[in-house]
């Protein structure tokens, strides 16, 4: 299993708790991996806080992991909507995407 953990208001709301729980995930044998929206020259307390691959992300949270040829499969944010491409998430809330209006 892959899983993605954000850092800032996430993990950074308590460290102690999160290391535990990521260890228990490494123990079992599944991927943890960090991926924040942050820029990776502004993000060394990120790597000093944490041994887990980290992903940086431009865009979307899902387009950076999928350029790095990672499928994530439960995702922990506390903005899950930075998880999915904004146009995705633009056209799944579509109000006329179902509703096409006919004359």
């Amino acid at each position: 299993m892959n899983v993605a953990i954000d850092y800032d208001n996430t993990y950074t709301l308590d460290p102690v708790a999160w290391d535990k729980i990521i260890n228990i995930l490494l123990e079992s044998n599944h991927k943890v991996y960090c991926v924040t929206k942050r820029y990776e020259a502004i993000a060394d307390d990120i790597r000093d806080a944490l041994d887990i691959p980290i992903i940086y992300a431009l865009k979307s949270k899902l387009e950076a992991v999928q350029s790095e040829g990672v499928e994530i499969d439960i995702w922990i944010d506390d903005k899950p909507h930075s998880i999915t491409p904004y146009n995705a998430l633009r056209q799944a809330h579509n109000p006329f995407k179902y509703n096409k209006w006919s004359r």
